[in-house]
Parts: C-alpha cells; sequence; structure tokens
C-alpha cells in the first residue's frame, strides 16, 4: 500500500470564523500529525539537521524538541531554532491559547516562505501551491504572475519578484513570519549577531563541523538508502570528503548521473576504484517514469507551482532515500563577486549593476519588452539597494545577491521540493560558512580558499585527483601551493551497482491531463548517435540531457505556441524569438535553456 503524501504546513489567518468573532489563525497539514508540546502544535517541512540530528518528517521533532519549547516564547523558539537548523526546512508553530501562529524558515532561506494579505485574511506556507490552494477556498482566486517568469530567463531564476503569483510576498534570509489573529509580522533571526565575536579561525572550525556532523547525522539516520551524488566538480567532492573522513564509505552510496564517456563520469569512476566507493544505479530522488516528453520537460515546472523547472513532477509520494549533494558550496566563495558595479568613486553604480547582471537589457537584439525590461532593472537595482544597507561591503553585494536570490529560489526550492518525497540534503550549508564567507575578501572567495581548506583539512589528497577543470586558479596559487597532480591509474576493474530506490508514484495529476496535450517525439539513439550526443554536449558545456532533447524541446515549444499563441506572456517576449528557438538547429547555451523554459512558462500560464 502506498505511503501517504507529503505537503507543506499552511498557515491562515482569518478576521472571524464560525466559532468566534475575532481575528484568529490556524495551521494545517494534510497527512502528518502535529507534534504537541502544552498547547502547541508543532509541524516540520522539508529535511533539517537540528542540532546534529536528522529530522526527516514532523515525527522526528519528538526526539529533539524539548517540553519546555510549549512555554518558550516566539524569540526563544525562533532562536532554538535558527542557531540549530541546518538544510531547507520550516518549523510551523501553532498556539491554539493564544491565537498566534509562526513560520521558522531555515536561516539561510531555503525554505522560501510565502505570504498573501487580502481581503482581511493571511496565508503563510513554505509552499506556493499550497498558499494557493488555501486562498481559493476562502473565495480569493490569484493570478499568475509573467514578470517572475521572464525574471527566470533573464536571470535564471525568481526571487526579484517575490512570488510567481501577483501579491504574493516572500521573506528574505534570516527572517521568520509570526501570525497575531490575522496580522501578518516579519520577524529577524539572532544567528548571525550570535557569531560577531567569532574569529575567522572559530567560523571555519564551526564550518568544518557542520559539515561533519550533517554527513553523521544522514549516515545516522533510519533512511534505507543514503546516497551521495558526485561529479567532476568541487562541492560534491567536498561532501566527498566528509563521507571518507568519517569512514563512512560502506553507508553511503555513491551516485553519478553523468553518461559513459562524459568528463563527470570519468572522475567518478575514478575515485570509486581509487577509494573503493559504493556505487548506486539511481539518484533515490527521481522523477516519476513517463513517456510523456511534455510531463520530462514541464512537469516539475506545474508541480512547483511555476517556481521552478528541476523537481519532482508531482505524482511522486515518498521513497526512503535521504540524497546528499553539494547545493551550497557556492555560499563559500564567489558566484556574482567577480561583476563590476561600484564606479572609480566606490559607489554602486546602477548603470554598472545592470550591464553586469543583464546584459540582455541594454542589448539592441533583446528578445523581452521594454516594460518587463524597466521593471526587472527596477527590482534589480531596490534589491541591490537593499543588500547594500546590510552588509555595506560593495565587494561582497554580489555573492549577497547570490545567497539572497538563486541559492534560495534555484537550489533551496529544489531541495524543499524533493524533501516531501524523501530527504534532499546539503551539508555544506552553513550559516557559520556564509558568515566567514561575508569577513572574507573577494580575493579569497574568488580563489575558493574557504572550500580548498575545508577540503584540505577532511581529506587532503582529493585535492590530487582531476576535477572537471583546473581548480587551482591565480588567487588561489597565490595563496596556497598546488597539490602535485595525480593520474587515474589503468584499470579495466569493473565496477559493481547495487539498486537504487525511487519513489512509489501516482498514475495521474491534476495537471497531466493538460500535459498530455503537448505531448513530443521521444529521441530514440543508436550507441554511436549517444557518443556524438555526448562529445556536442562536452563542447558546448551543457548537460547531456540538453542535446539529446533539442528536437522534442523544439516540437513542444511550437506545440505550446500553437495553442496558446503566446497570449499567456502579455507581450512580455518577442514571437521572433520563440519562432528561433523552435526551428534553428544551432542553439548556443543560453538558447538552449531559454527553449525549454518557454514551452513550460507559456504552457504553465495558460493552463497550469
Amino acid at each position: 500500500m502506498a505511503s501517504s503524501k507529503t505537503y507543506a504546513p499552511v498557515i491562515s489567518g482569518l478576521s472571524h470564523n464560525a466559532s468566534s468573532s475575532v481575528p484568529t489563525n490556524t495551521v494545517s497539514k494534510l497527512n502528518e500529525k502535529p507534534v504537541i508540546r502544552g498547547n502547541r502544535h508543532f509541524w516540520l517541512d522539508g529535511s533539517v539537521i537540528l542540532n546534529g540530528t536528522c529530522l526527516r518528517r514532523t515525527e522526528d521533532l519528538q526526539v529533539c524538541l524539548p517540553e519546555a519549547a510549549g512555554q518558550w516564547s516566539i524569540e526563544e523558539i525562533a532562536d532554538w531554532w535558527s542557531n540549530g537548523a541546518r538544510n531547507p526546512g520550516a518549523l510551523f508553530v501553532e498556539d491554539a491559547v493564544d491565537s498566534w501562529s509562526a513560520c521558522f524558515p531555515d536561516p539561510l532561506g531555503g525554505a522560501v516562505a510565502f505570504s498573501l494579505s487580502d481581503q482581511g485574511k493571511t496565508f503563510v506556507s513554505t509552499s506556493i501551491v499550497e498558499l494557493v490552494k488555501a486562498a481559493d477556498t476562502h473565495g480569493i482566486s490569484l493570478e499568475k504572475d509573467p514578470l517572475f517568469q521572464i525574471e527566470r530567463l533573464m536571470l535564471g531564476n525568481g526571487g526579484l519578484t517575490p512570488s510567481s503569483y501577483k501579491g504574493v510576498k516572500s521573506l528574505e534570509p534570516f527572517e521568520y513570519f509570526v501570525l497575531d489573529g490575522n496580522q501578518v509580522f516579519t520577524k529577524k533571526y539572532k544567528v548571525l549577531d550570535n557569531l560577531a565575536t567569532a574569529s575567522l579561525h572559530d567560523l571555519f572550525t564551526i564550518l568544518r563541523r557542520d559539515v561533519q556532523s550533517a554527513v553523521q547525522a544522514i549516515a545516522d539516520s533510519d533512511s534505507q538508502q543514503v546516497i551521495s551524488h558526485l561529479t567532476g566538480g568541487f562541492d560534491s567532492r567536498l561532501v566527498l570528503s566528509a563521507v571518507l573522513n568519517l569512514g563512512l564509505n560502506d553507508r553511503v552510496n555513491i551516485f553519478c548521473s553523468g553518461p559513459e564517456g562524459s568528463t563527470d563520469r570519468i572522475i567518478a569512476d575514478g575515485l570509486t576504484r581509487q577509494y573503493g566507493l559504493k556505487r548506486v544505479d539511481g539518484a533515490g530522488l527521481t522523477t516519476a517514469p513517463t513517456t510523456n516528453m511534455s510531463e520530462r520537460l514541464m512537469g516539475a515546472l506545474f508541480a512547483s507551482g511555476g517556481i521552478t523547472n528541476t523537481g519532482p513532477f508531482g505524482r511522486e509520494i515518498s521513497v526512503p532515500v535521504s540524497a546528499m549533494g553539494g547545493g551550497y558550496g557556492e555560499v563559500l566563495r564567489t558566484f556574482f563577486g567577480n561583476r563590476k558595479i561600484s564606479n572609480s568613486s566606490g559607489s554602486l553604480d546602477n548603470d554598472l549593476l545592470i550591464s553586469g547582471y543583464l546584459p540582455s537589457a541594454s542589448s539592441n537584439n533583446t528578445y523581452v519588452s521594454p516594460t518587463a525590461i524597466s521593471e526587472i532593472t527596477n527590482l534589480l537595482s531596490q534589491k541591490f539597494g537593499y543588500l547594500a544597507n546590510i552588509y555595506q561591503d560593495l565587494n561582497f553585494l554580489g555573492d549577497a545577491f547570490y545567497t539572497h536570490n538563486r541559492n534560495r529560489y534555484h537550489i533551496g526550492q529544489t531541495s524543499l521540493l524533493w524533501s516531501r518525497v524523501g530527504s534532499r540534503f546539503d551539508p555544506l550549508y552553513s550559516v557559520a560558512g556564509f558568515e566567514l564567507s561575508r569577513r572574507s575578501t573577494q580575493h579569497v572567495r574568488s580563489a575558493n580558499l574557504i572550500g580548498h581548506d575545508l577540503l584540505d583539512s577532511l581529506k587532503p589528497d582529493l585535492l590530487a585527483w582531476p576535477f572537471d577543470y583546473d581548480r587551482y586558479n591565480q588567487d588561489l596559487l597565490e595563496m596556497r601551493k598546488r597539490q602535485p597532480a595525480r593520474s587515474w591509474p589503468a584499470s579495466n576493474a569493473k565496477i559493481d551497482y547495487s539498486k537504487g530506490l525511487t519513489p512509489e508514484c501516482e498514475s495521474d495529476s491534476s495537471f497531466l491531463s493538460v500535459l498530455r496535450r503537448l505531448n513530443a517525439t521521444e529521441p530514440k539513439l543508436t550507441a554511436a548517435q549517444r557518443k556524438s550526443k555526448v562529445q556536442e554536449a562536452n563542447g558546448l558545456g551543457v548537460n547531456f540531457w540538453q542535446i539529446v532533447y533539442r528536437e522534442t524541446g523544439q516540437e513542444l515549444l511550437a506545440n505550446a505556441f500553437e495553442q496558446t499563441n503566446g497570449t499567456a506572456l502579455q507581450g512580455t517576449i518577442n514571437t521572433d524569438y520563440i519562432h528561433k528557438l523552435a526551428t534553428s538547429n544551432q542553439l548556443n547555451k543560453k538558447q538552449l535553456r531559454d527553449l525549454y523554459s518557454l514551452g513550460g512558462i507559456m504552457s504553465w500560464l495558460s493552463f497550469g
């Protein structure tokens, strides 16, 4: 018998209800009973490492939630949670006696908390899908926001526009919501204040402990299968260094998604043979099996309520797997920080900001309407003004923008969505790591010195083996000596694979009938064609599947445009660009990404 599906909690604050003439608020979560302390009910959304304990479902709170939490003040609950919680997830609390509720996201805000206040009613959730449903139940119909989707095209993710629906707001990192009756208030965590007196050495020590503690807690959990993803990149190897440091080779299975002959696969196989790693043939958190290509390419966007096109399709129910990745490694180094945003006097320069982050906004060849560009650029300027007030150091603003936007709406959301199916963990998640990066120079962040030294402290010989590209850039070589490089020894040793668990799945979803209308042909490849596609993907620097499904994506885009005539985009996109994406056999990396995004965007805005 299938397990119960997991949903996010929703707080509903109403001006009155059938039993009360005064404002009230309640928390609801389908299929999970709360953990009770005194007059208070507690729920968990997502998967969290809390003070060294792995929490995968609400019932896990029983082992670590003190009885005293029934009497704590809201601020004391916030301190307890923000100081101990690591990984995208949120704690929901309802006090039925004093009529308040609260949503406490993880401190870095990977679990994006949304709020809506309309017609004297307020709703809060870490799922835009559940928030929209709750609002609709109470007579409030929300309109989808095409600007969020245009931002996804221009920046790769949303966040400047806070939600895929108009009128919905979201929290920033280090914030939480409190509802008193039907009024919602934004409060701030004190977790960064608690690190104010820590030295750089102290912060590094806490970061190292956070990573080790997370990996150990995941290994000690009751997950039937623990999987760590391994690529040719740095961050997944950093997670592997903690696995090896803790001697968890036998508990943790390694998965590489790269096809035979890809750089990722060559490196993962080499490390497997060198360290005797256990390999598994699946990622554990895998999408529902489907022959419907529109579901394969668009299902995640529909299931996430228009937030992201990566993640489950909505038919997945549960799987007893904990999967680890290196998603928060970018917080430790620079991501956007080398883009010039200040003028010769050291002030934030709006023109440089726009040209650095939205180069297509000033291009004569842009495919986005002037009105949409104006709105996005204004939001970007406002965001950087906000960040400048918080962090002061202009050199850090680009990387602060990464943590406040992309890391949350891309990495955090994907982790949270999968944690409602199984458990998705990012062991590199660390508030101390963020603070260490913030206090470091741009030179240090550009070198990825924090990541380098962390890996060196855990399993230094891993630095000697090949990466997907040379990780010893000039910045790093100015501060650290290069590890003597090692080459993979010649070996034909066969790698054995254990069977990866896969989620239980439903046969239908609320939007599958729509996606069936947009179906396209699945490509069938010979061995020679597959090898050619791998080479083409490596040459362009894109994922293998983006090349394999290119013609399929073009068929779906043309199909979606034909059925919608592009009207859902409300004039924000040039239709000539859509035609080019749907017909050209020469698409660059950016155009490939747009190809897969636009068909889903048009379909979701029209039918989702």
